[in-house]
């Protein structure tokens, strides 16, 4: 595992397709979690953050599958993987963001736990959406 992961990392152009994918779904989760705080209550955003997390897991492992096709080996795992980095990137900004706001963290260490395994879960069935959707034997 450790020689396809210094492969992957060693081959430039699917390593920026590896980071544009997770910087899509990072995006798309802040920008959603920012755009709500501007219309509901924090309770409210905590409430969603799951729904919202789960979602762009879901997409950064849809976008994974569809940018790197068959350069993969494990496609599933790299999708759980870019899932779990997905969801550690969007806490961290967020996490930072709303401390500027509101002097606290919006996710604790038992919320981002939760949150890594849905990203990673999600990221799992992003995967597997992509890989069906690419697979030309299955019947429409």
């Amino acid at each position: 595992m450790i020689s396809i992961a210094t492969g992957f990392l060693m081959n430039h152009d699917l390593f920026l397709k590896f980071i544009y994918a997770i910087f899509i779904g990072v995006f798309g989760a802040v920008l959603l979690v920012m755009f709500f705080a501007g219309l509901m209550t924090i309770r409210t955003i905590e409430r969603l953050l799951p729904y919202i997390i789960g979602f762009n897991a879901a997409l950064t492992g849809y976008n994974l599958i569809s940018k790197i096709r068959e350069h993969l080996k494990y496609k599933r795992i790299w999708s759980v993987i870019s899932g779990i980095i997905m969801v550690s990137a969007v806490v961290l900004i967020l996490n930072i963001a709303f401390y500027h706001f509101i002097n606290g963290y919006i996710v604790d260490i038992i919320g981002f736990l939760i949150l890594v395994l849905i990203g990673g879960v999600f990221g799992w069935l992003g995967s597997i959406l992509a890989i069906k959707s690419m697979d030309a034997t299955i019947t429409k």
